[in-house]
């Protein structure tokens, strides 16, 4: 980060801007400037869930991981240029457990499942919600649980008890997101209540979301809990919480329907919930309230 850069990331639009800059790659490249990790969470091999790895990855020694940036905390760029997060984190453990490499490969979030379905990918993350509609064409690893908030400037008087209190709003989400989704379906509902229907932005990442609210573009800005609390947390009471949608449900990695990984994957995972390091990971980023001890395969209507 340039030094100018890092001078407005004190500010709100500065943060929004910086990681804006640095949170993005083009889609497929592998990633630069990926960090070694965080010494208190470097884990050893663990010889018997090692040899539940594939063949192919035994050859390989690698897990290649497509990752779409832009959501702090959950994946995105920090201040050093380095990919970072909390499942980030989660990824390079759980690789460091299975004694092989990881490869990460930016892209947007909705090339992630035509990426694994395309299998230019060995898993995917992204602050990727567990739905049974995404469970029929991925296989879904549960890491997390989290639920939907709408943030809104400070002086907003928008307040979101159900999807009706956004007809005729102008909200900021990502393509592809089950945010775009539940919009899409709520829209004829706001024209049966005589309301004007939502007026969705979409974007690539989640920075660019939160910059269309910051931008007065939109009312709000609506995406999983993890990016709205830590975008909050980081405004220094220039923006709030206006609302929230759904319950908990699992968010975690994805994997091509069918995985080989899928069973390496799991047991490794569970490995770091069963040490203490994911307790530790979940910590760093302020997520107990979304801790699990269990990491379920296809977890959908299972929860903890």
């Amino acid at each position: 980060m340039d030094n100018a850069c890092g001078r407005r990331a004190s500010r709100l639009v500065g943060w929004v801007a910086c990681i804006a800059l640095l949170g993005f790659s083009a889609p497929g490249t592998r990633a630069q400037g990926t960090s070694a990790g965080d010494p208190a969470l470097k884990e050893t091999l663990q010889p018997a869930i090692a040899k539940l790895l594939p063949p192919s990855a035994t050859a390989s020694k690698t897990l290649t991981v497509a990752v779409a940036l832009g959501s702090p905390p959950d994946d995105f760029r920090n201040e050093k240029g380095e990919v970072a997060g909390w499942e980030i984190d989660i990824l390079r453990a759980t690789t460091q457990v299975l004694g092989i490499e990881l490869d990460i490969r930016p892209t947007t979030f909705d090339s992630l499942i035509p990426g694994l379905q395309a299998k230019r990918f060995d898993a995917a993350t992204g602050q990727m919600g567990v739905t049974e509609v995404r469970e029929k064409v991925v296989d879904m690893l549960g890491t997390l649980t989290s639920n939907e908030l709408f943030a809104a400037l400070a002086e907003s008087t928008l307040s979101v008890k159900t999807l009706d209190d956004i007809c005729g709003v102008t909200v900021a989400t990502t393509r592809g997101s089950r945010e775009a989704e539940f919009a899409r379906l709520h829209q004829p509902n706001c024209e049966k209540l005589g309301k004007k229907p939502i007026d969705l932005l979409v974007f690539n990442d989640g920075t660019s979301a939160a910059d269309a609210m910051i931008s007065r573009r939109a009312e709000a800005f609506w995406v999983g809990s993890t990016a709205v609390s830590y975008f909050v947390a980081q405004s220094h009471g220039k923006t709030k919480v206006v609302g929230s949608y759904t319950d908990r449900s699992y968010i975690g990695i994805a994997m091509p329907k069918g995985s080989d990984m899928a069973p390496a994957l799991q047991a490794a995972v569970q490995h770091l919930m069963d040490d203490g390091t994911y307790t530790k990971i979940v910590k760093k980023w302020g997520l107990e309230d979304g801790a699990v001890t269990k990491a379920p395969l296809n977890p959908t209507g299972i929860l903890r």
